[in-house]
């Protein structure tokens, strides 16, 4: 009984860290159309991505393969969020962090659903939130993976 009680309340806090991590990206999205720049919203979404990822993959799943996914995605928003710290890192590095928060992201998204270990409003918190964060991250990815046809 106590380790469902625990499991609620790590989902629960997930799921929390997944709101403001979507909302974040929500407002990161947004907020240049107004001509507005907040550079630090990027490094708290980043983070609140990691951190969720890291508590659900934890302790609030059952599923091996959604928490190496949540883990490889942890890691990726992990870098992009020290990125955002202003450490320089290669940009080789953050070219991968990027897709392996994408991935990992996707995939955990996909598997803890399908496997129906998150339902109704918490799996819809969470693929909004990967899917806001996956949009995010296009933009460095395509112009990265374009750049060279430019």
């Amino acid at each position: 009984m106590a380790t469902a009680s625990l499991s609620r309340s790590r989902r629960a806090a997930a799921g929390l860290a997944l709101i403001v991590a979507g909302a974040l990206f929500l407002l990161v999205i947004l907020l240049p159309y107004l001509n507005i720049s907040l550079p630090w919203l990027v490094l708290l979404a980043d983070a609140a991505m990691a951190v969720a990822f890291v508590i659900l993959a934890l302790g609030a799943t059952n599923n091996t393969i959604a928490k190496i996914a949540l883990f490889v995605g942890a890691v990726g928003w992990a870098v992009l969020a020290l990125t955002g710290l202003g450490i320089a890192l290669p940009a080789g590095l953050v070219t991968i962090a990027a897709v392996l928060a994408a991935i990992g992201g996707l995939v955990g998204a996909i598997v803890l659903y399908v496997g129906k270990e998150i339902t109704n409003t918490a799996a819809l918190i969470f693929v909004v939130a990967t899917i806001l964060g996956v949009l995010y991250l296009l933009g460095p990815i395509t112009a990265i993976a374009l750049g060279p046809l430019t």
